[in-house]
């Protein structure tokens, strides 16, 4: 038995517009070592004390809220 293709939608990775799973891959590893750098500075935010979070403009409480957000969920810059 043949499985009906036309029920699997075709997902681009890219193929079309000449790029190649090696660079997909690389977007997604750049995406997840910027996560990764978004959660140390969170971590470092909160371990700052209060005259460093002072300095910055920020109170306690703005940084402990930053640190409750998911780490994908970043300003746009």
């Amino acid at each position: 038995m043949s499985a009906n293709l036309a029920f699997f939608p075709r997902i681009p990775i890219g193929f079309r517009s000449g790029r190649g799973i090696g660079e997909a891959f690389a977007r997604t590893w750049d995406r997840f070592r910027w996560i990764g750098g978004v959660i140390s500075m969170r971590r470092n935010l909160v371990e700052m004390d209060e005259r460093m979070l002072k300095d910055l403009g920020i109170s306690r409480a703005q940084a402990e809220f930053e640190l409750s957000q998911a780490p994908w969920r970043t300003p746009p810059y």
